[in-house]
């Protein structure tokens, strides 16, 4: 259950922490991933194995330094302000 008085930076610190756990214990990502998809609506699918990974995947990325969102979102805002410069914004009607 949600503690409703953390923070979204305590929950990010937990998440390292356990990642940094688990690299310590021997724990694999196969592991990980398997134990993630119990906690799952859908265990057993490939799309629960999938998002347990990407989480994984997501997770190791940016404790060793990525910061994919960041990237992506700057890429995004650069482009509608190009397109807004350029006068070839998307015409919402």
């Amino acid at each position: 259950m949600k503690n409703p008085f953390e923070t979204q930076q305590t929950r990010a610190r937990k998440e390292f922490n356990a990642l940094g756990r688990a690299e310590k214990n021997g724990i694999t990502d196969a592991e990980l991933v398997q134990e993630m998809t119990a906690d799952m609506s859908n265990p057993d699918s490939a799309e629960s194995i999938m998002q347990a990974a990407a989480a994984v995947m997501y997770m190791r990325g940016v404790k060793g330094g990525e910061t994919p969102i960041t990237e992506a979102t700057n890429r995004c805002l650069a482009r509608k302000r190009k397109e807004e410069k350029t006068g070839l914004a998307a015409n919402p009607a």
